[in-house]
């Protein structure tokens, strides 16, 4: 294997194969356009496989011509295409070329220029066109097609980013090479969504630190003494996953139920992979949590997160409702695309009635959404990729019932008010948070509180702070929290009633 199939995977094969069917086998000149994110190592990748083919690049980038040539940007591509055909083997790489071709009001010399001096390559000399972009889209389609390939380098899975590491590791600093592989795989799996250059960024920011430190060799502390200190790049997209802030079983109280349907539908899948394998049991793919807002919900989708060491890649309405015709599928199909790339993972949609209702209600839009997003969830199947799909709703019966079908989101979790005794536990965990006076009695607060939800319960406690702020006191009281009941009210009083009143029917029917 090499650098590009190890840390590139399918793509970097496919662009190797480009240099290797161009500078080996003697086929037509390849034109390959580089897609990706800032950092994610589109230039270093050309580099390393014009080195590996002893072939000299030739780079075009927009600034240094402008500066090189007072402005002359159509002077400096002709010098630098000059250059290139007098070489026997060349690379032209033109970094960034949706710069040098917008879509709107690009120089139409130097797309002349371009496209002359490529079907002017003779058989004495091969010039391989390779160029790079982060926004494809704003390049110029007389541009665009240009290209015999497009090649698409996304944020690398775990293994890619080990692979990575290793090379960074064995090649740009020696100082790490006494580096054990176990180590590098722990590094690898603290580094969600680094591409290359953070990757590099934080081997290099290690080395300082150690140097700081007046130490010889570089170890996994120094790693994680810097570890804050990078602003991962990959993270910057609008639809990518993340490390959520920390959230525990024991930080949410009560949801006993919750919690068991959780532990045992989509942790144990995390925690005990080889016997679900064993076994030959196929795990849910996802699970749906239902109740009355303010329950708990998202923060039960935070904590599954967290206690399986999974990713959180959390969905909102506007990452997948696009304006032009054929996006709003692209987004869906994205946002799979990343989790597969980020697994273990899981996928959080919340208020999922607002994106997925019946079909029958839908517009147009949202029945393609609706049928995207059912190809995406089969295909899962078909990939040894750890992905888990909570999704939250209020109305479940609003949601198109062929996404609840077995083999879907087949499992159904109620997470309704808390119970007087599950109020008791939530309010001891806001407590832990707050400072709060030590002969507070809980269990009276919580008989006050019928209807109350666990948001309910927190704006409570936190109106009983500022209440205590404006008595200048240190601590939160008994009366402050009992003074804060009347300015919140109930959220699910409602609910709480109708059930009540159901189940009296349900007494005077037996």
């Amino acid at each position: 294997m090499s650098y590009a199939s190890d840390c590139y995977g399918e793509e970097g094969a496919r662009l190797e194969q480009a240099f290797r069917l161009t500078f080996l086998e003697g086929e037509s000149a390849g034109k390959v356009l580089i897609k990706g994110d800032s950092g994610i190592g589109k230039t270093y990748l050309v580099h390393k496989l014009a080195l590996d083919y002893n072939v000299p690049i030739i780079s075009a980038i927009l600034g240094q011509l402008a500066a090189d040539y007072h402005g002359h940007i159509v002077k400096g591509l002709k010098r630098l295409l000059w250059r290139a055909n007098n070489e026997k083997k060349s690379i032209l790489l033109i970094e960034d070329i949706d710069l040098f071709f917008p879509r709107q009001n690009y120089d139409f010399l130097l797309k002349n220029l371009l496209q002359t001096m490529i079907e002017e390559c003779d058989s004495n000399h091969i010039m391989m066109l390779v160029a790079t972009t982060r926004r494809p889209d704003d390049l110029a389609f007389e541009i665009r097609n240009l290209f015999l390939d497009e090649i698409h380098l996304q944020i690398p899975t775990p293994d890619e980013r080990f692979k990575i590491m290793q090379h960074i590791c064995h090649t740009n600093f020696k100082s790490h090479s006494k580096l054990q592989e176990k180590t590098i795989r722990e590094l690898s799996s603290k580094a969600h969504a680094f591409v290359a250059a953070d990757l590099v960024q934080w081997f290099r920011l290690a080395e300082e630190d150690a140097l700081n430190n007046k130490e010889t060799e570089v170890d996994l502390k120094n790693f994680d003494h810097v570890f804050d200190r990078i602003r991962v790049t990959g993270l910057q997209d609008s639809v990518m996953a993340e490390k959520p802030e920390p959230v525990y079983w024991e930080d949410i109280g009560g949801l006993t139920t919750a919690k068991q349907a959780l532990e045992e539908s989509v942790i144990w899948l995390y925690k005990h992979a080889d016997a679900y394998k064993r076994l030959g049991i196929r795990p849910s793919k996802g699970m749906l949590l239902y109740g009355p807002p303010g329950t708990g919900k998202t923060l039960l989708a935070k904590a599954v997160a967290t206690e399986s060491a999974a990713n959180f890649l959390p969905i909102s309405i506007p990452d997948l409702i696009k304006g032009e015709v054929g996006e709003s599928e692209k987004a869906v199909a994205k946002v799979f695309q990343t989790a597969v790339r980020c697994s273990p993972c899981v996928i959080f949609l919340d208020e999922l009635e607002a994106i997925f209702a019946s079909r029958d209600s839908s517009g147009d839009v949202g029945r393609k959404l609706i049928s995207q997003f059912l190809i995406e969830i089969d295909h899962i199947d078909k990939m040894d990729q750890k992905v888990i799909i909570l999704a939250a709703t209020n109305h479940p019966e609003s949601i198109d019932d062929s996404i609840l079908r077995p083999g879907r989101l087949d499992r159904l979790v109620y997470v309704g008010a808390p119970t007087l005794l599950e109020k008791v536990q939530i309010l001891k965990v806001l407590a832990q948070s707050t400072k709060v006076e030590a002969n507070v009695d809980f269990d009276l607060i919580a008989s006050k509180t019928e209807g109350y939800t666990g948001a309910d319960l927190r704006a409570a406690v936190r109106k009983a702070g500022l209440l205590t702020l404006k008595q200048n006191l240190d601590e939160i009281t008994q009366s402050n929290l009992e003074q804060a009941l009347n300015y919140v009210t109930p959220s699910a009083l409602s609910t709480t009633l109708l059930d009540r009143e159901s189940n009296e029917d349900d007494v005077m029917e037996q």
